[in-house]
């Protein structure tokens, strides 16, 4: 059931534009750092810094939210925040100082905004074929965005990244006041199925000691300890081999583009039987994406690449958020969506200073860091393999 049709729509809408205009920022401040003389890692150093805000601040967010029973409030300061952001990013005039301390902002009111995935959750009663629709329209857009970015970018050039993420975020400025919370409805709800169900583990516990596995964060810390330390940086090695920004924004595109469809597919037949075999599986072909990117020479092989990270990221992540959805309730969702979250960024943050440290240590030699970075996600496949149990 729908609690409100027009905000679960309207947040979907919200999600796409969104994600189109971060993953812009994403996917080309790398290049933009490059063409601003940057040493290698150096830039690695300054892209750590988002994951290093995100992993700080979602945890408060989501343990006030769940306290006070309000998720709109966060998400719209954090709405409010991205946009003076991207305001400002377009007289940043070439200044690393400014740039670095505009994207820890960044950071810290995105990881407010990042409340609607709960708020969503909430609104279609953690049914897991919506939860796949709000996943397909995250990955729409960082298809739209890797593709039309890089189409920008040959047009008008790296200095002009900003003026499009811009562009792209001004519609979200009329969605996000018509989204609203319907609180009283999802508590109401709440009550109802917790009448109906009174045996039922997680309906009954309102402090949040619930029984998930612990298995999931590490196994989501070393994943992305090692793959997102080196997707921010991919369109540089593409570049080493690839000559138009068209083409490798083709290629980052296709990743999402993939994963939208993969999304609403496993939203269908993830069950609670195969949901151990999805994380594994996707943490598996993680290592395998790793060492592809490395043997790598050319569009075709690079292609085959962004196919196995698609299957890597829409398996584990769409069975982890299912998970998670499943096994808490409105008074605790926020905190775990959270921890979560925090998990996938403490990684990416850790994983980045690793691997700035060790482009300094191999003179910059992407390929040689690489290879140290594979095992990680190895690991994560070991722990749920060995630790996780869905029941």
């Amino acid at each position: 059931m729908i609690l409100s049709k027009k905000s679960v729509i309207l947040i979907l809408l919200s999600v796409f534009i969104v994600n189109t205009a971060s993953i812009t920022l994403i996917t080309y401040l790398p290049r933009y750092l490059e063409y601003l003389s940057i040493e290698r890692p150096l830039i690695q150093l300054v892209i750590t810094i988002f994951p290093l805000t995100s992993f700080v601040f979602p945890p408060i967010y989501g343990h006030y939210s769940d306290k006070i029973q309000k998720r709109y409030i966060f998400i719209f300061i954090g709405f409010l925040g991205m946009s003076f952001i991207y305001f400002l990013l377009l007289f940043l005039n070439q200044n690393l100082f400014i740039l670095v301390l505009l994207i820890f902002i960044f950071g810290f009111f995105m990881g407010s905004y990042s409340l609607l995935l709960t708020l969503f959750a909430e609104l279609v009663e953690d049914d897991k074929t919506f939860i796949s629709y709000f996943n397909a329209s995250v990955v729409a857009g960082w298809f739209v965005g890797a593709q039309s970015g890089g189409i920008f970018i040959d047009i008008y050039g790296i200095e002009k990244i900003f003026l499009f993420a811009f562009l792209v975020f001004l519609p979200n400025l009329i969605i996000m006041f018509f989204i609203k919370e319907k609180r009283s409805l999802i508590l109401e709800s709440f009550n109802r199925e917790t009448e109906k169900n009174s045996n039922d583990l997680v309906l009954n516990n309102n402090q949040g000691d619930i029984s998930i596995s612990k298995s999931i964060y590490p196994g989501l810390f070393f994943r992305n300890f090692s793959l997102k330390s080196i997707l921010p940086v991919l369109v540089i090695i593409m570049g080493i081999h690839l000559s138009s920004d068209t083409e490798i924004g083709f290629l980052i595109g296709i990743n999402f583009f993939l994963q939208f469809f993969q999304m609403l597919l496993i939203g269908k037949i993830l069950t609670n039987d195969n949901l151990k075999s999805f994380m594994i599986i996707g943490y598996a072909l993680s290592t395998i994406t790793i060492f592809g990117y490395i043997i790598s020479t050319n569009f075709w092989s690079f292609l085959v690449c962004q196919f196995l990270v698609s299957f890597s990221y829409s398996l584990h992540w769409a069975a982890t958020v299912t998970y998670i959805s499943k096994k808490t309730s409105p008074k605790n969702k926020g905190k775990y969506m959270a921890f979560a979250n925090s998990s996938v960024f403490s990684g990416s943050f850790a994983g980045g200073i690793l691997f700035s440290l060790l482009l300094s240590a191999f003179n910059s030699n992407y390929y040689i860091v690489m290879y140290f970075m594979i095992i990680f996600p190895a690991i994560s496949t070991f722990i749920i393999l060995l630790k996780f149990k869905p029941d």
